[in-house]
C-alpha cells in the first residue's frame, strides 16, 4: 500500500471515529492536521524520488549519445 493510500485510510478511520462520537472535534482537527503534514512530506518525497530517477535516465542517455558521437 502506498503512503498516500495509507493516509487516505487513516482519514477514513478518523472521520468514522469522529462521526461515531469516539473522538472530540479538537482531537479530530489535530489528527487531520497531522495527516495534512504527512501528506505534504509524502508528496515531496515521491516527487524527489521521481526527479532522481529521471535525472539518472537522462544522464545515462547523454552518456550513451556521447559514446556514439
Amino acid at each position: 500500500m502506498s503512503n498516500l493510500a495509507q493516509i487516505q485510510e487513516s482519514f477514513e478511520t478518523y472521520k468514522n471515529a469522529f462521526e461515531q462520537g469516539q473522538i472530540s472535534a479538537n482531537e479530530y482537527k489535530s489528527l487531520l492536521e497531522g495527516l495534512e503534514v504527512e501528506k505534504s512530506v509524502t508528496i515531496n518525497a515521491e516527487e524527489l524520488q521521481f526527479k532522481e530517477h529521471l535525472h539518472t535516465a537522462i544522464s545515462a542517455a547523454i552518456s550513451a549519445a556521447s559514446m556514439l558521437g
